[in-house]
């Protein structure tokens, strides 16, 4: 059980705010007209929120959440560390995210998420806040030691070099705190939380299958396995190009000239597709330059690559026009994609079914449609599945295991399905014409992967009460994230009573985006749903019916699944 306490607070559901942001007089509880004295203008929004941390959190009764703010000390709730801020161009607010430390070591999954408007008034904040007690901060084991114990557990004979630094963290397991050496990125999983019989996307194994990325918590002192999780890998002036896809639709896109030749490579967005030959991906380094061609129509002579390259630009695109997000890490990285991939631990190629993010790059595979190799760069839903997992580990990470993984892949199906409608449902406005099947052809029997409006069809349970408890796959994060799913369904297809939609879809799309980046990272479905809530407070703060009426479709489509 975590000793970890909960604090919530929106401006829009505290009766004394009367649904406006607050500055630092009235969170004080000073009369509106007093100057108190020491107010200054805050100058950062860290500024902002740490003041404003200090004065909601000091009101509270909970030790847990009462110990971030340190009496002995005069700045501003100083064990917690700043981890960085993030602008909402949909809310014209700012997100201000602090991991929780004591004596300047982390507190796992501790952590405080304070939302300011332009002015640096408080519009919310959500903190999981513990109280570090009995417990020191010298270790009795080294590192290297802990990761021993990690490789005896697993039958691992991964070493220290290939591994990031491991670090100290303060985790709470049965009522009382450990000191524990946390080890990220180790690619072996301990026996009891392997795939199993589970399915998993569906697809064929890779990479990721095979050496899956684990962080581990082990005692400082005992070297007992406190906890695991799994680490989703979770992708110039241009050149106009065309050509054909693996459907035979024709595209213009762009890439660059170089050296004569044409080349899938978008230097302006970064955006650049290699062509691996069929070869082993976990064995061949890209080739030097992306997929080229002598002429700027580059035909039907690589189809697979101007999926990928299409594809990857539409996801880029609309992450950036719609959403107001620069690139999958909010960072400008650049997206690199690979086709004609195999990997020989699933099979001799040429047939590789799968699609996969892994080490920062979209990998595609190919099968037979009877006649020719087809790759699946052509399911633009599984590329804008994949990539936002890339969206999530780079802004909220959730912890892959158990619910908050469940919820992680959820909002990746949820991504997919949308981008994908997007640009390819007849009416991108009209969800009755959209497709809710996640890898149509892909599942067993022809079915998809996944379908968000019926998880029955895939054997997959719609309700909380249907909920798999198991060790394996993480937790049955791939199982479990169709409940979600289905709310997703009811909330994209909720209308008024006069049939009328309740949102557009692009305005779904980005109060789901910018509820998923205000997460924190062992978040849950109900945590879900209150992002949503809180978002839509600000969002649509200016209208009263559309506020209350998109607040009803979101409590809606989650107590429709169990979930309150």
């Amino acid at each position: 059980m975590s000793q970890l306490e909960r604090f919530r607070y929106h401006t829009a559901e505290d009766p004394q705010a009367r649904g406006a942001h607050l500055g630092p007089a009235e969170v004080r509880a000073l009369e509106a007209t007093e100057t108190p004295d020491g107010f200054e203008a805050f100058n950062s929004p860290e500024s902002a929120a740490r003041f404003y941390l200090e004065e909601k959190l000091v009101q509270e009764d909970a030790p847990g959440l009462r110990a971030a703010v340190r009496e002995d000390r005069p700045e501003k709730v100083p064990d917690l560390a700043l981890r960085g801020t993030r602008h909402q161009a949909g809310t014209g607010t700012t997100l201000v995210r602090f991991e929780q430390t004591r004596k300047e070591i982390p507190v796992f999954g501790a952590e405080a998420l304070v939302e300011v408007d332009e002015d640096n008034q408080l519009v919310s904040m959500d903190c999981r806040l513990g109280e570090v007690t009995d417990v020191g901060t010298v270790p009795e084991l080294t590192g290297t030691e802990a990761l021993e114990r990690v490789k005896e557990a697993t039958g691992s004979a991964v070493t220290a070099e290939e591994l990031p630094p491991p670090s100290l963290a303060y985790v709470s397991r049965d009522d009382r705190w450990h000191l524990a050496w946390h080890l990220r990125g180790v690619p072996a999983q301990l026996p009891e939380t392997r795939r199993g019989g589970l399915r998993g996307h569906g697809l064929g194994r890779s990479p990721r299958d095979d050496f899956p990325l684990t962080g581990y918590l082990v005692d400082a002192s005992s070297g007992e396995i406190l906890q695991s999780y799994g680490m989703t890998p979770t992708a110039a002036v241009p050149t106009r190009l065309e050509g054909a896809d693996e459907i035979d639709v024709r595209h213009r896109f762009r890439g660059s000239r170089q050296d004569g030749s044409y080349l899938l490579h978008d230097r302006w967005r970064d955006i650049a597709t290699y062509d691996l030959g069929f070869a082993d991906l976990a064995q061949t380094r890209l080739p030097a330059t992306a997929i080229g061609s002598a002429q700027a129509d580059f035909g039907a002579a690589h189809r697979a690559g101007i999926s990928a390259h299409v594809n990857a630009e539409r996801v880029e695109s609309f992450y950036r026009d719609e959403l107001y997000r620069d690139g999958i890490d909010d960072a400008d990285m650049a997206l690199v994609s690979t086709v004609n991939c195999v990997y020989l631990q699933d099979g001799p190629g040429p047939e590789w079914v799968n699609a996969v993010w892994w080490n920062g790059r979209m990998w595609y595979g190919q099968m037979s449609d009877g006649t020719r190799l087809v790759s699946l760069a052509r399911h633009l839903d599984i590329i804008a599945h994949e990539l936002t997992h890339g969206v999530i580990e780079h802004s909220c990470d959730l912890l892959y295991q158990d619910q908050s993984g469940a919820l992680n892949e959820s909002l990746a199906d949820t991504m997919g399905v949308i981008i994908a409608n997007w640009y390819q449902a007849p009416d991108r406005d009209d969800v009755r014409t959209w497709s809710w099947e996640l890898g149509a052809g892909l599942g067993s029997g022809e079915l998809p992967l996944r379908d968000m409006s019926d998880p029955s069809r895939t054997g997959d349970p719609a309700h909380m009460r249907d909920y798999l408890v198991t060790r394996r796959d993480n937790g049955g994060v791939h199982t479990n994230s169709n409940i979600h799913n289905k709310a997703m369904h009811h909330l994209l297809t909720s209308a008024d009573e006069g049939g009328n939609p309740v949102l557009q879809v692009g305005e779904w799309a980005l109060l789901i985006y910018l509820a998923l980046v205000r997460l924190l990272k062992q978040s849950g479905f109900a945590d879900m749903r209150q992002a949503l809530r809180d978002v839509t407070q600000t969002y649509l703060a200016g209208s009263e019916a559309a506020r209350t009426a998109t607040l009803d479709a979101v409590d809606d489509a989650y107590r429709r699944v169990g979930i309150g």
